[in-house]
């Protein structure tokens, strides 16, 4: 229908109510301006078919004039097409109506005719019920992870994560995820906002990895601080702070405790959260050392990461705990002493977990140090006994609070590794040149021309693409240079599809290379550089190739950890060709015979290699030939040595402090739930729909998503993906493929698409019929949202979040909520044609005020049981929590005062707060009956 336009008229645009009142100052055949004062723009719409509304104000309402001054409307008249209000000694042309009046409540969207769609008002309504599912669930924040969920890793993060103050040390062996479980933590903390500013700190070669590890399975865009960006940033703005310009900062140990200035600027800019990779390497004299306790003492959480605290010795381990505490670790003596407790306790906890009987000393022991009475021991039945004690210990074991250790050896899930060992012959020339390259490594110089045309490893890996044509192949060499001769020389030989993978490629050029990697037609083999391969998984492929090796046996490790993961399915086959009679032999001899790192992951192998380094390198020179010999067997001593030490020394109460199968059990399949559920699909489909972007299925979840129709400038894509994008919402298809997102609730474009739509008007009010009811009657729903004002940092969400309470009155005043389930509405409701009802002045000042005043009236009966329940959960949660640390501090002096005296805080900040929680109208749905 056309409308009637003239100068001077109020209009309101439907798309954009916040806009306010606008005045028509230009009308043409085709078009009419408008203008928006309050908005100070402009706009032109087409007047076939203008999504605009004529502002009407109806006797009873209130309005406002240019000046401010307010009053109610008496009388009504039109003159020359436009609209004349009549107040008590007051009369107003409309053209001279206040511009900031706008239409963005519900009620006053409702009676001014601004009315969506009840798809829109269903779809509102559904969006509250899912993040109020969300904010509660206790899986929050670990649920967007691109990470398999494995159970030591879930229980670790959900432990830490769970603390007031987490100050702890993750010192998982090699290959169990330490990073995993540190990002897990800084994830769940940042989504339910306990933590804003986040510093990690990492040895320089780790950078890159981190960030990886961040973006790619947490969606964490850490900013990397390195002295090329101080530099830049000195440059314009020589006095600021750069580390307050950032919340989540990455940044090398090496480059800041190197730097006086800048490691000053990031103590002064304080953090919520400090994570310290390769704690292992902090030395108490050392400048990394100081730095990190300037860290420690100014932020709130501090992780600290290493595979093995007791590498440089007992003393080194004590510095690191006194990062963590040093009102507790303030005495080196004091220290042994109780570890030396320990280490007697451990023994006789050894027996009750291998099922030993005790003896009487053992009783007499463990009750003294229990507390409990002998004869209330020996009262229970073995098994019972040994189960008691077992979780007395654990309560009471003082290293349990501060550190979290998983060994390989409590683990399941690992595969198998089969070592390919393949001996090439060569001429003396090749020799040489082989050795030359080791020796390269080991004076620590770069050869940057690298020519295998002729290599007789090149000759293999051509004989082996042609007996392995389906296989993935995942290989790996030391530098750049080399993959770039490994790939020229192959290119003469074989026709193989062959993907690069290398530290000068940009991080999408590395995901567009990976995928290609994971298709099932695409690339067969993978090169990676040492560097390039860092912070990436390949574990759908199985076989891998070392094109050479690494001195340093942790290195090692990393390459084959690429494939060799918990959780692997098949074995990992790993061939290393080498050139026989050169240095290269020597190392393959050493790492399998002498520390057998290829078959297995050593324990200790670090120190091993520590302890024979002079030989290893006396032995590559190959200046005696029997020293080679010797070298192996004093390697496979040390190494049996080593295991044995390690087992007589095993912490088996600290494996089980930090693992408890039942807790994460529960996690995972809480987590799984939500995976398997397709209402995440339906959302943001929905979503997708709604604001104009375009998407096509491309296999089972997964879609191809396209940005360039979007009609919402505020839609939050994710950083990189304005050209579009490929998501699933399938967790096995995410970890295959890394250059895909992951959408999952906790994913910043969900998330985002959520506080979009709720945050705008959309849906809010809608006029709805429902035709052939038998009985007439007018309906009121209301849509009311209960909730909680209170600082992020209290996760008042995981006890009382935005809670949508749905109320429907009818015209006698009778709540009618129970009778009307919002699928009935949603089968028998259609959108109402005839927007005229409110023209009836019965209906607007009588009728819809009482309805919706009984309405609010209901919702608030309704709300404060949902108060009560939150108080009470609450309550129960952390007067249980506080009571436990109240009972354990009596006996370990790990439980620090300042962590029961957080908690109660916490409690009567919560009780305050869920106290004076607010019921606020969302939407609301006027109903009639034709």
């Amino acid at each position: 229908m056309l409308h009637k336009f003239t100068i001077g008229q109020r209009w309101i645009s439907e798309m954009e109510p916040e806009l306010g009142l606008g005045l028509i100052t230009e009308i043409d055949v085709r078009f009419v301006r408008i203008r928006f004062p309050a908005g100070d723009c402009e706009r032109q719409y087409a007047i076939a078919s203008a999504p605009i509304k004529r502002v009407q104000f109806s006797i009873g309402d209130t309005v406002k004039t240019q000046r401010g001054v307010e009053f109610q409307i008496k009388r009504i008249e039109q003159s020359q097409g436009l609209i004349i209000y009549h107040g008590e000694d007051i009369i107003l042309p409309e053209n001279e109506l206040s511009d900031s009046l706008a239409f963005t409540s519900p009620r006053d969207r409702l009676l001014a005719g601004l009315v969506d769609s009840n798809r829109d008002f269903n779809f509102r309504y559904k969006v509250h019920q899912f993040q109020h599912k969300v904010l509660k669930s206790r899986v929050r924040g670990f649920l967007g992870g691109r990470i398999e969920l494995i159970p030591h890793q879930m229980y670790v993060a959900h432990e830490t994560a769970s603390r007031h103050i987490p100050r702890v040390l993750l010192a998982d062996e090699v290959g169990l995820g330490k990073t995993i479980e540190a990002c897990l933590v800084v994830h769940r903390l940042l989504q339910n906002g306990r933590i804003d500013r986040v510093l990690i700190l990492v040895p320089e070669s780790l950078v890159h990895q981190w960030f990886v590890e961040l973006l790619r399975r947490f969606n964490l865009l850490f900013h990397i601080i390195d002295r090329e960006y101080c530099d830049s940033r000195q440059e314009t703005n020589p006095d600021a702070n750069l580390f307050l310009d950032q919340q989540l900062a990455l940044c090398s140990m090496d480059f800041l405790s190197q730097s006086e200035k800048w490691g000053k600027q990031a103590v002064d800019a304080g953090w919520d959260m400090l994570i310290i990779d390769e704690a292992h390497h902090l030395t108490e004299q050392s400048a990394a050392y100081q730095l990190a306790e300037k860290l420690c003492s100014i932020s709130n959480g501090v992780l600290l990461l290493t595979a093995t605290p007791e590498q440089l010795g007992h003393k080194s381990h004590f510095e690191r705990l006194r990062l963590l505490d040093p009102a507790r670790y303030h005495d080196y003596d004091l220290f042994e002493k109780e570890a030396d407790q320990y280490h007697a306790v451990a023994k006789a906890a050894n027996k009750l977990l291998d099922g030993k009987p005790l003896d009487k000393a053992d009783l007499l022991f463990l009750s003294d140090f229990t507390k409990q009475r002998q004869t209330g021991l020996e009262t229970l039945d073995e098994k019972d006994r040994a189960a008691a004690l077992i979780e007395e210990l654990l309560d009471r074991h003082g290293m349990g609070r501060v550190m979290f250790r998983n060994t390989r050896a409590a683990m399941s899930g690992f595969p198998q590794r089969i070592p390919h060992l393949v001996n090439l012959a060569a001429d003396a020339k090749t020799i040489e040149k082989v050795n030359s390259e080791v020796w390269a490594e080991l004076e620590e110089t770069k050869i940057h021309r690298f020519n295998y045309r002729d290599d007789p490893r090149i000759h293999w890996l051509t004989t082996f693409f042609k007996k392995h044509r389906k296989e993935k192949v995942l290989l790996i060499c030391r530098s750049i240079e080399k993959v770039f001769a490994i790939h020229a020389a192959l290119q003469d030989r074989i026709n193989v599809k062959t993907a690069l993978f290398h530290e000068k490629l940009t991080l999408i050029q590395r995901d567009r290379h990976a995928a290609w990697f994971a298709e099932k037609d695409g690339a067969q083999l993978l090169v990676c550089s040492e560097i390039g391969s860092e912070g990436r998984n390949f574990q759908f492929a199985h076989t891998l190739i070392l094109f050479d090796l690494p001195l340093d046996p942790e290195l090692l490790e990393q390459r084959i950890g690429r494939l060799d993961r918990i959780g692997q399915k098949k074995s990992i086959q790993i061939y290393v060709p080498y050139i026989a009679a050169s240095a290269q032999e020597v190392l393959v001899r050493w790492y399998h015979e002498g520390l057998n790192a290829i078959e297995k992951n050593v324990p200790g192998a670090y120190q091993i290699y520590q302890a024979v380094k002079g030989e290893v390198e006396k032995a590559l020179l190959r200046e005696n030939e029997s020293s080679i010999e010797q070298l192996i067997d004093r390697t496979k001593q040390l190494r049996e040595e080593t295991a044995l030490q390690l087992q007589e020394g095993r912490d088996r109460l600290l494996e089980l402090h930090s693992f408890r199968p039942k807790v994460s059990q529960a996690l995972i399949r809480d987590i799984r739930i939500f995976d398997k559920s397709n209402e995440l699909d339906q959302f943001m489909l929905a979503v997708f729909d709604r604001t104009g972007i375009r998407y096509h299925d491309l296999d089972e979840r997964t879609f191809r998503i396209n940005f360039d129709h979007l009609q919402n400038i505020d839609f939050p894509i994710p950083p990189m993906r304005s050209g579009g994008m490929t998501a699933t919402f399938e967790r096995k298809t995410a970890l295959n493929h890394e250059e895909m997102e992951f959408l999952t609730w906790d994913h910043p474009m969900v998330i985002g698409s959520i506080d979009v739509l709720l945050g705008s008007e959309s849906g809010n009010s809608a006029l709805a019929v429902w035709p052939h009811k038998e009985e007439q009657e007018i309906l009121l729903e209301a849509i009311f949202v209960f909730e909680c004002v209170a600082p992020k940092r209290l996760n008042a969400d995981r006890f009382l979040p935005p809670t949508p309470i749905r109320i429907i009155v009818n015209h006698s005043m009778q709540d009618c909520s129970d009778l009307y389930p919002p699928q009935t509405f949603a089968r028998v409701l259609r959108n109402a044609t005839d927007i005229s009802i409110f023209e009836n002045p019965q209906i607007k000042a009588d009728l819809f005020p009482a309805m919706l005043d009984k309405c609010r009236e209901h919702a608030a009966l309704h709300s404060e049981n949902i108060k009560q329940d939150a108080l009470q959960e609450m309550e129960n949660l952390l007067h249980g929590e506080i009571d436990r640390l109240v009972s354990l501090a009596k006996i370990n002096p790990n439980i620090r005062k300042i962590e029961i005296a957080a908690l109660r805080d916490e409690l009567q900040s919560l009780q305050k707060a869920i106290t004076s929680a607010r019921l606020r109208l969302d939407a609301l749905r006027f109903i009639f009956s034709s």
